[in-house]
């Protein structure tokens, strides 16, 4: 009686029998016990209302219910809402992602993935399991090629497993050249995601600098002078084969690992006492008004070195050593007098 008077007028309320609030529900038609969610549209001074109706056969009657469901309705539009949002963000992105539910069929899925993947939409729409959808990873070379199917099998259980506890991260490099960042991230329920991330760019990037790094290190490798490059924070950033075996330093240390100090301190040891090491260290340490000097020094066995100190782009510095003969190291003894 409340809600035909709230939804439909005093007026429906007068007579009997009563008016119908849910004019398109036919109980005879619905299964027992099994919901029908119906909308009953306000008079304009109301809003619709939602009810979830049941019915159930008592002897050759139908009883029937309606349990308000405006809470639940309003709970499914956000959360429609929420994942129409969620799709949005997700088409827009570059990288492929691939959920998993907990059953490890495939639920969700972006475009990027099928522009990385190169997997039919029908076949992503199917909801393949997750063995399945690596597999067809495999078959279109879209990820490597293990040595035979029992590793294949392996890789896979170790990947599920990796992605669960959220430490999978592996780069696939394919059989076409193109390099695949891929990792596995667990999500509530069970779910396993995927993400794909094509770095094919910053492989290349990263290969071709380390071959330009290596050229240059080659190239000052054949100069006959000691050559050593220190940062602006002293860090040793560049040296050759002459400069460790004037200096009896070993290559093998790595760069970055001997600073300004520790290097000067290793020439000083293997000199005459000469205030050129302190003065170098000044240099090194300045950040404007540097001007390239040189200057000889003598080593402990009786060697002369004529040391060039060139300032550099960022504030680092350059020291080139150059051993003199004994004519060579005679002049330059006279000019220093």
């Amino acid at each position: 009686l409340n809600a035909v008077e709230t939804y439909l007028g005093n007026a429906e309320n007068d007579s009997w029998p009563l008016a119908t609030l849910f004019p398109t529900l036919r109980p005879t038609s619905l299964a027992p016990n099994e919901p029908h969610r119906i909308a009953i549209h306000g008079n304009g001074a109301v809003e619709d209302a939602w009810f979830d109706c049941h019915t159930a056969l008592i002897g050759t009657d139908v009883l029937c219910t309606a349990i308000p469901a405006d809470e639940a309705v309003k709970a499914d539009s956000r959360r429609r809402e929420f994942t129409q949002t969620l799709t949005k963000t997700f088409a827009e992105l570059a990288i492929g992602l691939a959920i998993f539910d907990r059953s490890r069929r495939l639920v969700l899925f972006n475009p990027a993935l099928l522009d990385l993947t190169v997997l039919p939409t029908d076949f992503l729409t199917s909801r393949p399991s997750l063995v399945g959808f690596l597999d067809h990873l495999r078959e279109n070379r879209v990820m490597p090629e293990p040595r035979d199917y029992r590793t294949w099998r392996t890789s896979i259980a170790d990947l599920e497993a990796a992605a669960v506890d959220g430490t999978y991260s592996e780069t696939w490099s394919l059989p076409d050249g193109q390099t695949y960042h891929v990792t596995g991230r667990p999500h509530p329920d069970g779910a396993v995601a995927l993400l794909f991330e094509d770095i094919s760019a910053e492989m290349s990037l990263t290969r071709r600098f380390r071959a330009e790094i290596e050229q240059s290190q080659a190239a000052i490798d054949a100069f006959d002078d000691a050559v050593a490059v220190f940062s602006q924070a002293g860090e040793l950033t560049l040296s050759n084969h002459a400069y460790c075996k004037l200096w009896n330093t070993d290559p093998e240390n790595g760069l970055g690992a001997v600073n300004l100090t520790e290097a000067t301190r290793q020439w000083h040891a293997l000199s005459t006492p000469t205030p050129v090491w302190g003065d170098f260290r000044d240099f090194a340490q300045l950040s404007q008004d540097r001007e390239e000097w040189s200057a000889t020094v003598s080593l402990l066995n009786g060697q002369s070195v004529l040391c060039r100190f060139l300032p550099q782009k960022a504030g680092a510095t350059m020291v080139i050593f150059h051993v003199q003969s004994g004519s060579s190291a005679r002049a330059s003894l006279r000019e220093a007098g």
